[in-house]
Parts: C-alpha cells; structure tokens; sequence
C-alpha cells in the first residue's frame, strides 16, 4: 500500500467538499471545483515530487464515475421529450455539425503544430464527453490518459468563454445555447448550461450524450476513412 497514493485520495475527496462549498457561496466560473481543485492539486503534486501513477493507483474509481453520471442526464431528456421531438432536425444538425467541427479542428491544430499520431488521435477523441472519448481513442490508436487530460481542458475552457461567446453572437434560443455547450464543453458545459436555465440544460445533455454514443460507434471508421 502506498501511503501517498491514499493521501492523494483524501485529499481529493477533502478538497473537492470544501471547493464545492466556496462554489455556492460564490458562484463564479473560475472558482468551480472542477478548475480549483486539479490546479491546487498539480501544485502539490509538484511540490511533493508526486507522479502520476502514484496520484491515479487509488483516485481512478473517481474517473469510472463519469460513466454512470453521463449516464444519469437521460432522466431530465426524458422529462423534456416533447420539447426535444419538436426540435429534433435542428438537433440533429447540430450535433452532426458539432462533432463534425470538433473532430476536423482538432486534426488541422495537431497538423499545424506537427504533433505525432497518437496525440493527434487524442486530441480527435476529446471532442466529446470523457467516458465516451477513453472508449473512442483506444479504438484508434489514442491515448486514454492524455484524451482525458484534453476533454477536461475543453470543457473547462468551454464552461468558463461559453457565456462571453453566447452573448457576442447575441443568440436567446435556449434550444441553441444548449446544444452548444453540450457539443462544445460536455459534462462542464452541460452544468454550465443547466444553471442558466432548465431547458438548455436538457438540451446540452442530449446533445452531449447522442454526440459521444454517435462517435463511439461510427467515429472509427470514419476517422480511419478519412483522417488516415
């Protein structure tokens, strides 16, 4: 037993219960635990010469939660049926244009920069949310661990620029904010989005949720189609 590795744990679970408080108190984007905690924890993770495997030996069944909280965004999209069936072609558009964006612009930036095949893999793979992107980059040749630093990164990035940029493009459609935060930030986004309101919660949690089932199951083939 390493003992590092279970202070890592504690930690973690410690200073997530004390962000999530400050959180509520102060709701503001960059002091959402999901940023305050992984920055205070690389600190102290480089101040006490902490690598990653030791951090991860006891702190991965936090990650494998992701998939059963994914999972959990069907019950509001099953409350909201009625709303998303009269909208589903505009749905539809949007996700395939989403992942469609998300995937291509990722592949000309690994391009640009010269980066190799398996980080180029990855950074494809995090156009959607974790659980699905791990499960997408093993099947073309990623890395799980760096697709789960990536999808992080954006939906943090997403979460934090995604009420600047709505309201530079001055869009009041609840149907369409939340369609762009579930395809652009994922599981942060769709948080995001269901704090600004209920409906374009539901929406980026369908959004989010068909986009990564559609890339798990035919982004594959079209990535090994097209991209290789």
């Amino acid at each position: 037993m390493d003992i590092w590795s279970i202070l890592c744990l504690v930690w973690t679970v410690v200073a997530y219960v004390f962000a999530k408080q400050i959180y509520k108190k102060h709701t503001k984007a960059w002091l959402s635990p999901a940023l305050t905690v992984p920055i205070a924890t690389i600190i102290l993770m480089v101040i006490f010469g902490i690598s990653y495997q030791t951090y991860s030996q006891d702190t991965q069944w936090i990650v494998n939660l992701l998939g059963p909280a994914t999972v959990a965004f069907a019950v509001p999209i099953y409350r909201y049926r009625e709303t998303i069936k009269q909208h589903i072609g505009v749905l539809t558009i949007a996700i395939f244009v989403g992942m469609s964006v998300g995937v291509f612009s990722a592949y000309k930036m690994a391009q640009l920069f010269g980066f190799d095949s398996e980080v180029t893999h990855s950074l494809m793979a995090r156009s959607i949310s974790t659980p699905f992107a791990i499960v997408l980059a093993e099947n073309i040749h990623g890395s799980a661990t760096l697709v789960s630093l990536f999808t992080a990164l954006t939906g943090l990035i997403g979460m934090i620029l995604g009420d600047l940029i709505l309201a530079i493009t001055r869009i009041k459609s609840n149907i369409a904010n939340g369609a762009a935060f579930g395809s652009g930030a994922h599981g942060f986004g769709t948080a995001r989005a269901q704090q600004r309101n209920n409906e374009e919660g539901v929406i980026a949690s369908l959004t989010m949720v068909i986009s990564g089932i559609l890339m798990v199951v035919i982004g594959p083939t079209l990535i090994n189609l097209f991209f290789n």
